[in-house]
């Protein structure tokens, strides 16, 4: 069963034909909403390390793409993971381009929430 994330980010009383203005609009309320996100970016990252854990405080936008009623964001954030009883740690940056779509005065995200691994640990 396929799992999606929906994030809406308000546009109401900005230009919406302005695509600078509305890349910032839309950039803000990622950051402030970033949070949201979080199960999403926990997945990503889980698919390189299962142990993964989203360091939140690195999460930034890099560009944005905007058409006439949707567009791409491109994001970036880290993880890390640590194996307490081999003294190991991994970590690792992920760059992703989340498209969003413009309705009725705002920023649609739905994204797609990768499967989720469960380990067990002895």
């Amino acid at each position: 069963m396929d799992q999606k994330i929906k994030v809406e980010i308000d546009l109401f009383g900005h230009d919406l034909n302005c695509k600078n203005t509305l890349s910032k609009v839309i950039t803000e309320g990622l950051v402030l909403n970033k949070l949201k996100f979080h199960e999403r970016m926990t997945r990503v990252s889980q698919q390189y390390c299962d142990r993964a854990h989203v360091k939140m405080e690195t999460f930034e936008v890099s560009d944005t793409i905007i058409e006439q009623l949707s567009g791409e964001i491109k994001v970036g954030y880290r993880w890390d993971s640590y194996y307490d009883f081999e003294d190991i740690q991994h970590f690792d940056k992920v760059s992703e381009n989340w498209p969003f779509s413009i309705k009725n005065n705002k920023a649609l995200f739905e994204l797609d929430l990768p499967e989720l691994h469960v380990t067990h640990e002895l």
